[in-house]
């Protein structure tokens, strides 16, 4: 069964997990890695465990976990090209992750 969970949601940061018993995608990064970490383990999965970060836009209540929490995963990033464009631009680390 695919589950949806929210992490957060609103001008203070965005985060959404989509995920099921074998996948997990993480829809905007705009909450501190901590916090998304924390809300990874109260589902049960560690940050490990993602398999896919989609950004949906780069403004920083979307983005302004990307860059710590690119530290601690090794999943790649989807974006579309301007989006990518944008997060490579502000997140280090992030150009080789992107996929757009």
């Amino acid at each position: 069964m695919l589950e949806l969970c929210t992490l957060a949601s609103g001008s203070s940061g965005n985060a959404v997990l989509v995920f099921n018993e074998t996948n997990a995608l993480l829809i905007d990064a705009g909450i501190s890695a901590k916090r998304i970490c924390d809300g990874l383990r109260q589902l049960g999965l560690g940050p490990e465990k993602l398999d896919a970060i989609c950004i949906t836009h780069s403004h920083s209540d979307h983005i302004s976990g990307l860059r710590v929490l690119l530290k601690r995963v090794i999943c790649p990033v989807y974006a579309t090209e301007a989006t990518g464009a944008e997060i490579a631009r502000q997140v280090e680390g992030a150009a080789d992750r992107l996929h757009t």
